[in-house]
């Protein structure tokens, strides 16, 4: 949402806005492969409390910034560093309740996610609003004001004791063991086929509506806002049923959810439907993440919760890059968005076949 303003005051091309938001994600990815290391050797008090510490940092160097190659070295640092909060903080979560309020809890801390965004969706237009050119530089700044308070207020407050279940956890670990254990390669193909799917409906979902079926920008905004709205609930809404009925289970259902809100995209369908689909897809969308926290913390132990979860979530983060990217090949081939979605409720289809058999 700040890209588009700092494009325009700096004259930067696509390309190299592009590069910007790139390097953004090269560094969330890089950050993927350290996580477990640096949380077993910092915990996690001290790596999110210096991890956003240093993102705040980074975004007050972009908020000064007039070179995109200044802007996209310190934006990479703040992905790597994301990575690191972002994943330590669904581990800590996992490693301090009891199994039985696993799935509620962790699904209420990935509210903060849909939460953001509708704050950041309200927000960044307003600046828009009064300052016109410089506001990418107010969100910048304004973004790294709000994230160092959180640095400072959750200082001393990250000290909660650590369930037996995660203390008593030892079991062995090694990447080669990882890779080659067929329930880890399982969780990680159902997260990377969930990446390649979720990326094509958030990325292409308001085009379809104004393109598809000719809606207006303020129409497509009330879909995106509905979207944000429903996510809200997803997280801690499956991590109850996933408490009730197991997560392979809650995953099949999931992904049952999300082929309706694919399939409805994939045909010429009333624009009721259309919003139907909205609404399917934020119930659902959320809870995927909020099960693979807590399938991480199962799969060897709650001691490489870390581990497990970055490296999971790197295969989320391969089909983040697939998905827009052969999706927008498919709508310029066909010049017809109804095929990109079909090829995404089979993939859904799927994960649904692939979590049931689990």
């Amino acid at each position: 949402m700040v890209l588009p303003n700092m494009q325009i005051d700096l004259g930067l091309n696509t390309t190299q806005i592009g590069f910007i938001g790139s390097a953004n994600f090269l560094g969330y990815l890089l950050g993927l492969f350290l996580t477990g290391k640096f949380y077993a050797k910092f915990g996690p008090s001290t790596l999110i409390k210096r991890s956003l510490l240093t993102q705040s940092f980074c975004m007050l160097v972009m908020a000064m910034s007039s070179n995109y190659l200044v802007a996209s070295l310190f934006f990479g640092i703040a992905g790597f560093f994301g990575a690191m909060s972002n994943i330590s903080v669904m581990t800590y979560v996992t490693q301090i309740v009891p199994k039985a309020i696993k799935g509620k809890a962790t699904g209420v801390v990935v509210m903060g996610i849909g939460s953001s965004i509708i704050f950041s969706g309200m927000i960044v237009p307003l600046f828009d609003k009064f300052y016109d050119e410089f506001s990418w530089r107010i969100s910048w700044f304004s973004f790294a004001i709000i994230i160092f308070s959180i640095a400072f207020i959750i200082k001393k407050g990250l000290n909660f004791p650590l369930h037996v279940t995660a203390i008593k956890s030892s079991s062995s670990y090694s990447l080669k063991n990882t890779f080659s254990d067929t329930k880890f390669l399982q969780v990680a193909f159902i997260y990377l086929l969930f990446g390649v799917t979720y990326v094509v409906y958030m990325t292409f979902f308001v085009l379809a509506a104004e393109v598809k079926w000719q809606v207006s920008t303020e129409v497509s905004g009330i879909f995106w806002t509905l979207l944000g709205f429903a996510s809200l609930f997803s997280g801690p809404v499956f991590g109850a049923i996933a408490d009730k009925i197991g997560n392979y289970k809650t995953l099949s259902l999931i992904f049952f959810i999300q082929i309706i809100a694919h399939a409805i995209l994939s045909f010429n369908s009333p624009i009721t439907l259309v919003w139907f689909s909205a609404l399917l897809f934020g119930l659902s969308a959320w809870g995927v993440p909020t099960i693979m926290a807590i399938l991480s913390s199962e799969l060897f132990g709650m001691s490489h919760t870390a581990k497990i979860l970055s490296l999971v979530t790197i295969f989320f983060a391969i089909g983040q890059i697939v998905g827009p990217v052969g999706a927008g090949y498919i709508i310029d081939t066909f010049n017809e968005f109804s095929y990109a979605f079909l090829i995404s409720t089979v993939l859904a289809f799927i994960g649904f076949l692939l979590s049931l058999t689990a």
